[in-house]
């Protein structure tokens, strides 16, 4: 009977991996995950565009490879770590208006990656890293500072930066915050590969997280719209 017992076990484990890294979509979470790739990829492409029209030098924005290189990938490690701390007091804030945002962004991912699959997240994170980061502070912010000061330049990006992700007026706020420190990076090093690791690590982290939490912790809008139809 032990080999009876031992495939059970086996398949147990098996069945725990794929729920960590399967990816089945429905149609919604197909179409929903596309979309996500084709717009961050698409923001690449455009920034090659705009880069080109503009005679934009998006190849001299990034250090050698070697020891330049190292330390840029480095700088954009630890660059991750004060926008993750912002990250943890947001979803542990108990101030009604953080903990909505925080829903919503919840709810953005369970439309974008019903499956929770890490491959997913990866990908995403990887092409906003590099697309974002192409567009907003590769081309956007260095064409704005030859017209005007690289100051203005960065306010400018910062706030273009948080209208793309407007999903809310707080959640505006926030990405202006984050571009503006992004961009920063830019200002004081003048490469793109340190906001480009921090974006993309802090994109991909985050979504793991939420994606995850999100089980523990039911959104707060379901749960108000429980209980308002629970009264009814």
């Amino acid at each position: 009977m032990r080999p009876a017992r031992a495939r059970p076990r086996r398949r147990l484990s098996h069945q725990c991996a794929e729920d960590w890294f399967e990816m089945e979509p429905g149609p919604e979470s197909s179409n929903g995950f596309a979309m996500a790739v084709m717009v961050e990829g698409g923001l690449a492409l455009a920034a090659i565009a705009f880069a080109w029209i503009f005679s934009v030098s998006l190849r001299d924005q990034f250090p050698l490879l070697g020891k330049p290189f190292a330390i840029a990938c480095v700088r954009g490690l630890i660059a991750t770590l004060p926008m993750l701390l912002v990250f943890w007091l947001l979803v542990n804030s108990r101030q009604p208006a953080l903990r909505q945002l925080r829903d919503q962004v919840d709810w953005l991912i369970r439309e974008m990656f019903p499956s929770r699959s890490i491959p997913q997240f990866a990908m995403v994170a990887l092409l906003a890293g590099v697309g974002e980061e192409l567009l907003f502070r590769g081309a956007l912010q260095t064409k704005f500072g030859q017209w005007t000061t690289p100051i203005i330049a960065l306010a400018i990006t910062s706030l273009l930066f948080g209208l793309a992700h407007a999903l809310s007026k707080l959640y505006f706020a926030f990405a202006v915050i984050v571009g503006a420190f992004l961009g920063w990076l830019v200002f004081e090093y003048h490469d793109l590969v340190a906001p480009m690791v921090a974006h993309g690590l802090y994109d991909f982290l985050a979504l793991v997280y939420l994606s995850r939490a999100k089980l523990a912790h039911p959104p707060i809008l379901e749960n108000s719209l429980g209980d308002e139809s629970s009264d009814h």
